[in-house]
């Protein structure tokens, strides 16, 4: 055998020796015993926002009703194992389980669990705290059924997890919970189902900026200021033009309810604002039965039809202004 061959094998052994090494240090990511949490804690920013800290606290208690154990809350850390990451910081981003949360939107999160550690955070404001709650429902089975109660199973003696990499990107820009008026009443519960819809409080996130909307056009073009003198705003019905549905096909009314739009943006209250109602009165009949309404809906098959013509209309006079409306 030549040197040339003898230099060949040499090097070809300490390459493989090398990845052999390589291979061992980038240990294989362990998972996590909830049952056993002796000795571990819960470790927050020192800048973190309220809706994080609050995030602390619900993992916390809810941690407790599950396994008995309160896990103190600390700023500093004094080892590299047995923590639940709270939020993004540089402790956690540096811990085994740490990342950076630059990319991630203000309700996208991400979960982490290896090697005696948990790490939780989002986007700001509201991504830690949907990303606890995603942690308590998908990993502890955690139920938040109604404002006065939630089912929380308890660990028991082995309950294991990960190792898990999750990233999570809410498909909808907003969440409505299907009761409404249990959402405004009980923002605990409202916040713990992803509604940021109805409140206002830093703890919770604050309030979305896609705002629960619903029906618009009563007060955009109203009865009691066109009935009289201009009935053919509203819907012809059995021969009649009268208060109920709107013509929607009439050419009057997309520059009305512009104009409506347009002065509810300016609103002190509408700041920050990304979506506004254009959208029509409960019911399920008195769909206007003029020619022109008629004709779009059963091209469309739906009394949708109309009503979506109408809605884009507005739609595109309003994005002359404010292009990033909706």
């Amino acid at each position: 055998m030549t040197g040339a061959s003898n230099l060949s094998i040499i090097t070809l052994v300490i390459g493989l020796a090398c990845d052999v090494v390589g291979a061992v240090a980038e240990k294989t990511p362990q998972n996590v015993d909830l049952s056993n949490f002796n000795g571990w804690n819960i470790v927050v920013a020192d800048d973190a926002i309220p809706s994080e800290i609050y995030a602390a606290e619900e993992f916390r208690e809810f941690f407790r009703q599950a396994s008995g154990l309160k896990l103190p809350i600390v700023h500093k850390i004094m080892r590299w194992d047995k923590h639940v990451f709270i939020g993004p910081g540089k402790v956690m981003r540096a811990s085994p389980a740490g990342f950076s949360v630059e990319d991630l939107g203000p309700e996208d999160l991400r979960i982490v669990v290896r090697d005696d550690n948990i790490a939780i955070a989002g986007g700001r404001p509201r991504g830690t705290l949907y990303g606890v709650y995603t942690f308590l429902e998908d990993y502890m089975g955690v139920r938040f059924l109604t404002q006065d109660h939630t089912h929380v199973p308890p660990v028991g003696q082995r309950r294991i997890i990960g190792p898990i990499d999750r990233v999570y990107r809410p498909p909808f820009s907003n969440y409505r919970c299907p009761v409404f008026q249990t959402t405004r009443k009980h923002p605990v519960f409202s916040v713990r189902n992803r509604n940021n819809g109805n409140h206002h409080a830093p703890q919770f996130g604050g309030i979305s900026p896609f705002i629960n909307i619903n029906h618009s056009l009563g007060r955009q073009a109203p009865f009691t200021k066109y009935g009289k003198d201009y009935p053919e705003y509203f819907c012809l019905w059995d021969g009649k033009r009268g208060k109920g549905h709107y013509c929607l096909t009439n050419p009057d009314m997309v520059p009305i309810v512009t104009e409506a739009v347009l002065k509810e943006i300016q609103l002190p209250d509408c700041v920050g604002r990304k979506n506004f109602a254009v959208s029509q009165d409960d019911t399920v009949w008195q769909y206007c039965q003029c020619d022109d309404c008629i004709g779009i809906d059963e091209r469309e098959e739906s009394h949708m039809g109309a009503l979506l013509r109408f809605v884009n209309a507005v739609a595109d006079e309003v994005a002359i202004k404010h292009p990033d409306v909706l």
